[in-house]
């Protein structure tokens, strides 16, 4: 089967198609994961939202003092809940995968804990540390040539700094679509297969780039129909999230007696709305990964 972008980047929506109680799993999944965030972090996330709202509402300019409580707060989220959106990334992205490359697997909604899962897990934290230390070095020579610009007090300088913003764009651009493949790859061969992608994606560059903000486009399009349906449901139940303001430092029990409705309601329409964006992003790179493979073997 030859590789075809415009074909592959529907692909999600045709695995919808296929099998509908997919999309339910799915969504099933993403709300257990969202009720077992929010009753560890409800509180936390509640009092940022809040220290937000206040620190825009002041209307003085805020300083670093200001915003410590908020880093602070984010610290908190973040070491919860990275770990728990690694592992249900990783079983996601499976699932989504093994629907396209083993659509016979469908029980569950093709959701798994198991090997696949491990693997895609290594693979995921893998390729985040080649982005992260990517950032960090280009960073820091861009960094490095904005001090000298600054200290030679040379403008012209400056454009070179311009150059080296659009040569990190570029260079993350590439590598992205370059390592796009590893997941499938690693579901379809049941091994950990991080740089095998770079030669199934030689001299598809442009195709695949352009298969992904096609589908990227898809998700935004879901993202905005999802929101205007959504709308008048939150303002049904009093505002939706934004109507917790009122609650912060009051425990789980308290909030979740007060706001049930809105929390039901944004948990539900959040997990529908991200179980179909998700399929839609992923979907269609594990379809180019099985036209490609299955091109090269005709």
């Amino acid at each position: 089967m030859a590789f075809s972008a415009t074909d592959a980047a529907f692909e999600g929506f045709r695995v919808v198609r296929r099998h509908p109680m997919a999309l339910i799993f799915w969504s099933l999944f993403y709300a257990a994961i969202m009720v077992a965030a929010f009753a560890i972090m409800g509180p936390n996330l509640i009092g940022f939202v809040s220290a937000t709202e206040q620190l825009e509402k002041s209307g003085a300019t805020p300083t670093l003092e200001d915003f410590a409580p908020l880093f602070q707060m984010m610290g908190m989220l973040f070491a919860v809940l990275m770990p728990l959106s690694l592992i249900a990334s990783a079983m996601i992205y499976a699932a989504i995968s093994r629907s396209v490359l083993r659509p016979a697997e469908s029980a569950f909604g093709y959701l798994r804990l198991g090997m696949d899962e491990l693997r895609v897990l290594v693979v995921s934290v893998v390729l985040f540390l080649v982005f992260m230390a990517l950032t960090i070095v280009m960073s820091g020579i861009i960094g490095m040539v904005i001090g000298m610009t600054v200290a030679a007090e040379m403008p012209a300088l400056w454009l070179l700094v311009v150059l080296l913003v659009l040569a990190a764009i570029a260079v993350g651009i590439w590598l992205s679509v370059r390592l796009s493949l590893a997941i499938p790859i690693t579901m379809a061969e049941q091994r950990i297969a991080i740089f095998d992608s770079f030669a199934f994606t030689r001299g598809r560059f442009w195709p695949l780039l352009g298969m992904a903000l096609l589908a990227g486009v898809m998700s935004m399009v879901v993202g905005l129909l999802g929101s205007m349906v959504a709308m008048p449901l939150q303002m049904a139940t009093g505002g939706g999230m934004m109507g917790l303001e009122g609650l912060e430092g009051e425990s789980l029990q308290v909030i979740l007696q007060a706001a049930w409705p809105a929390i039901a309601v944004w948990i539900l329409i959040n997990a529908v709305m991200s179980a179909l964006q998700v399929a839609v992003v992923y979907a269609p790179f594990s379809a180019a990964y099985r036209d490609i493979k299955g091109g090269a073997s005709d």
